[in-house]
């Protein structure tokens, strides 16, 4: 069973506070240090537009200062960390953003706005990406849409949770690894009678995702670990076998500067691309640190 040792550790923490986005930074001391869920939020402020979406790179592979679901998600997903009730508000705000943006006849959202091919960016990232994958975002939103019924309230949420049941089950291919994570936060937000009716076939959907072995994998794709950060996970006893082999190799991926960085490559925009790659390094490793900390994989002091 191999460890992150002292010295790793402390690279991994130096590279968090010297080089990751501030936004990074400021979770890590959150996270690990004691920091304050305060600067979290000031540090995230600074992503969102007056509209209450999220832009300006706060997903580090589309760049554009406009709104999108994709950058609004990943801000919801940060906020969900919010252990004080401090961002209330800006949650508030956020969830305007998508009851206003929301497409009644698709039952849903566009995953990025049209302005975004006027910005550098991967280049999957076109006008109309994913619409072929009604999950993605749709079925996250509706989950965080679950989460905060009480605070705000949106309408069509059971209707959208109708259509996400219902295209799961008839439309849904199984194949396509962003929407499998969508969807398994889905389930975890449903009621147990209905989160169980969909269980066979989220089964199908990780079988077909994620590889039980490791040497079948090439570059970008999911792993047991992309979808648990921890033994508490719903899905650990599934890949209970796996993981210790995973977290062996996520000890063994780290940098030299401390960092984790990306398997993927934008193909366009080669001059912008070095500084989202170093802005995905401080996600990746602030994730490692996690799950490498909730597994007990960091050395301990004596």
């Amino acid at each position: 069973m191999k460890l992150l040792s002292h010295e790793q550790t402390d690279r991994a923490k130096q590279y968090m506070l010297t080089q990751a986005r501030a936004l990074e930074a400021a979770l890590y001391r959150y996270e690990f240090e004691g920091g304050s869920f305060s600067e979290v939020l000031e540090e995230l402020s600074r992503y969102q537009n007056d509209d209450g979406g999220f832009g300006h790179g706060l997903e580090p592979d589309l760049r554009c200062k406009e709104s999108s679901a994709l950058a609004t998600t990943r801000a919801l997903e940060l906020l969900r960390l919010d252990g004080t009730g401090e961002g209330e508000e800006m949650v508030i705000r956020t969830l305007g953003y998508l009851e206003r943006t929301y497409i009644p006849e698709r039952f849903g959202w566009d995953i990025i706005p049209k302005e975004a091919e006027q910005s550098p960016r991967a280049i999957w990232w076109k006008y109309g990406a994913f619409a072929d994958h009604w999950g993605n975002p749709n079925a996250d939103i509706a989950a965080y849409f679950m989460d905060y019924r009480a605070l705000c309230p949106f309408g069509p949420l059971d209707s959208v949770i109708r259509y996400a049941l219902d295209y799961l089950r008839e439309a849904c291919d199984l194949t396509e690894m962003h929407e499998l994570f969508c969807y398994l936060r889905f389930k975890e937000r449903l009621p147990e009678e209905q989160a169980l009716d969909i269980q066979e076939l989220l089964e199908r959907y990780l079988d077909n995702c994620i590889s039980s072995d490791p040497a079948e994998r090439e570059g970008y794709g999911a792993t047991a670990l992309s979808i648990m950060d921890s033994p508490n996970s719903p899905y650990y006893k599934k890949y209970k076998a796996m993981v210790p082999l995973e977290l062996d190799l996520l000890v063994e991926t780290q940098g030299e500067d401390g960092a984790w960085e990306p398997n993927w490559t934008w193909y366009q925009y080669d001059e912008v691309w070095p500084l989202a790659k170093e802005e995905w390094k401080g996600i990746l490793t602030l994730n490692a640190l996690r799950t490498l900390r909730n597994f007990k994989r960091i050395e301990t002091v004596q």
